[in-house]
């Protein structure tokens, strides 16, 4: 079959990660070639098949995030890479995303949630960052809800539709705005939230309960985290 999209996955837990491996792998549209244990084993197995996307958890024994992901880039810089931990504090999604992941997912998202973000990453339809709600949640820092409440209507709209895996040219052509707005607001959201990209935002927005996911526009009630295929 054509347009296969080659699969590394990478976990120190063995039952997750093949279990996980056999479910996509019974995909028309994905092929597992390696299955990884740690750092270096996701390095070697990345350098030797060079696969559309590498699966890959937040913490594994051997080089930390970034090295591996520089590793990575290096000898397969064609290959994407989904982050997928049970670890979703706002910190270590920002750790991932700078260190240059494309994406991040919550370990608890189903096979079916994993092949859609696998497919929406390939296809450039939009970024992907859904978490489960933090294991705690420390007393929220008056700071944040100053810096939402800066955000206008369209804007908090806005953050709602990249948090739902929009990209800026979905959001211009389905509310009817021109591509330059659309920019234009995704930059006043950046720097009103505080944070250097979509990612970041959509993290904070995550994290803050700030957009609903899965609801659509200007939704404003909290929902469980849903990817959008489209």
């Amino acid at each position: 079959m054509t347009n296969m999209i080659g699969l590394v996955l990478a976990d120190d837990h063995r039952v997750f990660a093949e279990g996980l491996g056999v479910m996509l792998d019974a995909q028309d549209d994905l092929a597992v070639l390696g299955v990884a244990h740690d750092s270096h084993q996701a390095i070697e197995l990345a350098a030797r098949h060079e696969p559309t996307v590498l699966l890959l958890d937040a913490h594994m024994p051997g080089p930390d995030l970034a090295t591996t992901l520089r590793a990575v880039r290096a000898s397969s810089p064609g290959t994407k890479v989904l982050m997928l931990s049970a670890d979703t504090r706002r910190e270590t999604i920002a750790e991932a995303l700078e260190a240059g992941a494309d994406g991040f997912l919550a370990k608890d998202a189903s096979s079916r949630q994993v092949a859609g973000a696998i497919r929406t990453l390939v296809d450039g339809k939009g970024s992907i960052v859904a978490a489960a709600e933090p294991a705690s949640r420390p007393v929220r820092d008056p700071s944040v809800d100053l810096r939402v409440r800066t955000l206008s209507g369209r804007e908090r709209e806005i953050l709602g539709l990249l948090a739902n895996g929009w990209s800026n040219r979905r959001i211009a052509e389905e509310c009817f705005l021109s591509l330059n707005t659309v920019r234009t607001h995704v930059q006043n959201v950046l720097v009103k939230l505080g944070v250097h990209s979509k990612l970041e935002a959509v993290a904070f927005a995550l994290e803050h309960q700030v957009v609903a996911v899965g609801a659509g526009a200007g939704a404003s009630a909290w929902g469980q985290p849903r990817l959008s295929a489209r």
